[in-house]
């Protein structure tokens, strides 16, 4: 789950935080919640999908996703 720095640079230059909710906008169209959630917590089971518990769907805070059936 270690990420290296450029890696991460480049996530969080498509990444605006957004101070009300805690969310993290995703600022460009990609499946990139998923790509959060696999880097910062760790895999979701195939049989899963991810829930955006803050019901944002640009929002790529891996705290606000869930793996649901």
């Amino acid at each position: 789950m270690g990420w290296q720095s450029s890696e991460q640079d480049r996530f969080w230059r498509k990444v605006e935080p957004e101070p009300m909710s805690g969310c993290w906008l995703w600022t460009v169209m990609r499946r990139a919640y998923r790509v959060a959630y696999q880097c910062f917590v760790g895999p979701v089971p195939h049989e899963l999908t991810l829930d955006h518990i803050c019901r944002v769907r640009s929002c790529v805070n891996p705290a606000h996703l869930e793996p649901v059936s």
